[in-house]
């Protein structure tokens, strides 16, 4: 059985579209935010394990200058990836807050409830 691939969900960045209830626009949302931040720390746990064998193999005599800063060049990449994955997290729960902050004040919309209060 292999893994959901939840790379391809990020990318496919839900919009909200005339037929969508703000409901239904809000629960993908969170779900973006909430795999965002699941990658993101997958990704922040991976680099730093990558750099600890780094220094291990470097301190050892194991690994060569140019390799070393490959590896370090492939880790920054990484890293911006990372800062990214923090940013699509951040976006998302401020537009869900903007959302639910609207949805409070309308009286004709359902009420959302805060993350994780459903």
């Amino acid at each position: 059985m292999s893994a959901p691939n939840y790379w391809r969900e990020l990318l496919a960045t839900p919009t909200a579209s005339a037929a969508d209830n703000l409901s239904e626009h809000a629960d993908r949302l969170e779900r973006l935010a909430c795999i965002a931040e699941c990658q993101g720390e997958r990704l922040s746990a991976g680099i730093a394990a990558i750099g600890e064998l780094l220094d291990g193999a470097t301190g050892a005599g194991q690994v060569d200058d140019g390799l070393a800063v490959d590896i370090c060049s492939m880790l920054a990449a990484l890293a911006g990836l990372s800062a990214e994955l923090a940013t699509v997290t951040r976006n998302a729960y401020g537009t869900l807050a903007s959302i639910r902050a609207a949805a409070h004040r309308s009286p004709a919309t359902p009420h959302l409830s805060p993350l994780g209060q459903d």
